[in-house]
């Protein structure tokens, strides 16, 4: 029924209806998306003490050995290998930055947190 039902109604090959399409997809629209701020999402390794849920405002501080994060005073905490913009963008913030934790991983160890 699919392919050749359409290309029985037509008359044509499939191919060339869509001569052009790519283009005309490619085209800005009324409905395009356009991203106002710049969200990082990085997964971090938790310590096994936190107690963190999804929703949680955190914190991620830059040290001199990479990226903690913290809910306040109390270490949550860390990303392993940031990226060199990441650990940048932090730098440039001042030394920190918001985040909102997005998801807990299944056995708690690693959260996937939204940077600001």
């Amino acid at each position: 029924m699919g392919l050749d039902y359409i290309r029985a109604q037509t008359g044509k090959p499939w191919r060339k209806r869509w001569d052009g399409g790519l283009d005309r997809l490619k085209t800005p629209t009324l409905l395009d998306l356009t991203m106002s701020d710049a969200s990082r999402v990085v997964t971090a390794k938790l310590d096994p003490a936190a107690r963190v849920k999804a929703g949680d405002k955190l914190i991620v501080q830059s040290t001199a050995d990479g990226l903690v994060v913290s809910d306040g005073l109390r270490s949550v905490g860390r990303i392993e290998n940031p990226t060199a913009e990441m650990t940048a963008a932090v730098h440039d913030s001042g030394g920190y930055a918001e985040g909102e934790l997005q998801r807990v991983g299944l056995f708690g160890d690693t959260a996937e947190i939204a940077v600001k």
